[in-house]
């Protein structure tokens, strides 16, 4: 296949093949740091002078926060989803 060709994605959606023969999609990245908010921004501001502003990325909305992030994996937040339909009083012990 040609760089540049629609391949079709088995889901009935075109996906363009990039100059490096990568299917170009979009993707989300997150990533969870710790730090004091001068190192943070120190970070931000690297990130930006060298992704955002040439484009490569997107920044979304960069957030601070003091509150504890619960990092869960798919099974766990089914369960979660489960317990609390059931009975919004037994979420609480460790989540929020």
């Amino acid at each position: 296949m040609l760089k540049g060709d629609n391949v079709e994605n088995g889901k009935g959606k075109q996906r363009e093949k990039g100059n490096e023969g990568y299917l170009n999609e979009i993707f989300n990245f997150s990533c969870v740091l710790r730090g004091h908010v001068k190192d943070l921004e120190k970070i931000k501001e690297y990130i930006v002078e060298n992704y955002i502003n040439t484009g490569l990325v997107t920044l979304i909305k960069p957030t601070y926060d003091k509150k504890e992030i619960y990092i869960l994996t798919d099974d766990q937040w089914k369960e979660y989803q489960k317990l609390k339909k059931k009975d919004p009083t037994l979420i609480g012990a460790g989540f929020p």
